[in-house]
């Protein structure tokens, strides 16, 4: 296993970015990284793991196993940075949606060896990030075998009153008149879900002290009623924090696996 810090100039957001990324290697019967590791080496399954609100490239693996788990379940993991844009195209600002869906995966997809395959590809994110996990799997299901969502923000005009003190610039990432009757609207994206969504798989999680529960629970009987069986939902005691989020990666990767991820 092996963790690379990426500094490149992005032509979308006209600047240098930085993205994490695990890779899983091959590994003999013995255990040991294989000493022909790139003969006929077969493009990784791969992860897309957003941050929250307040995060950064970093902040999944300083706070949690993701590199345990990824070792153990073989698959690459690419974190990119957005700061506090919630993966939208900011009006007057950074294209950070246009960014995430169309130039991160290229960019990668060059540097290291990721499958394009969708059933090979999986988006999880957490609050802030679980909302552009959702958005980008619901906007794009071709892409995806299934997505995670940990305490995502599922009702932006909410979360606007709601937690104002925490996101006083949310004003300025998103047009407020356009929450609910555009593509930033996660009802807007279920109502008009591609043919494609038809093998989607949705998991979504909270806590049972999360800041954004009642958001969730009234967000989960339209993901059931979309998905059916291939929506799945959990709860776990505990709050809107990374001790929830952290015992929560262990089940979203197996859960994950159900969809399987290919050995290396």
């Amino acid at each position: 296993m092996s963790i690379h810090s990426n500094n490149f100039y992005s032509n979308t957001l006209r600047r240098s970015v930085t993205v994490q990324v695990i890779l899983p290697e091959p590994l003999d019967p013995a255990g040991k990284v294989a000493a022909d590791f790139c003969s006929g080496h077969q493009p990784l399954p791969v992860i897309w793991l957003l941050h929250g609100l307040g995060g950064d490239a970093t902040t999944w693996i300083r706070q949690t196993a993701i590199e345990t788990l990824a070792t153990q379940y073989r698959v690459a993991v690419v974190m990119p940075q957005t700061e506090r844009g919630f993966y939208n195209d900011v009006p007057q600002g950074p294209a950070y949606w246009t960014f995430m869906t169309e130039e991160l995966p290229t960019r990668m997809r060059f540097m290291f060896p990721l499958s394009a395959e969708r059933n090979q590809n999986f988006v999880v994110g957490n609050s802030m990030g679980g909302y552009g996990a959702l958005r980008w799997a619901l906007a794009m299901p071709d892409k995806f075998a299934a997505v995670a969502a940990l305490s995502p923000v599922t009702d932006l005009a909410s979360f606007r009153v709601n937690q104002a003190a925490i996101m006083p610039d949310f004003d300025g990432v998103f047009d407020s008149q356009h929450l609910h009757d555009s593509p930033v609207s996660l009802d807007y994206l279920l109502a008009r879900l591609p043919d494609a969504g038809a093998e989607l798989r949705v998991l979504m999680t909270t806590g049972s002290e999360d800041m954004l529960r009642p958001m969730d629970v009234a967000f989960k009987p339209k993901l059931a009623e979309q998905f059916g069986d291939r929506f799945t939902w959990k709860e776990l005691p505990g709050r809107h924090d990374w001790p929830l989020w952290n015992q929560q990666l262990p089940m979203v990767m197996h859960w994950l696996r159900q969809g399987s991820f290919k050995t290396i």
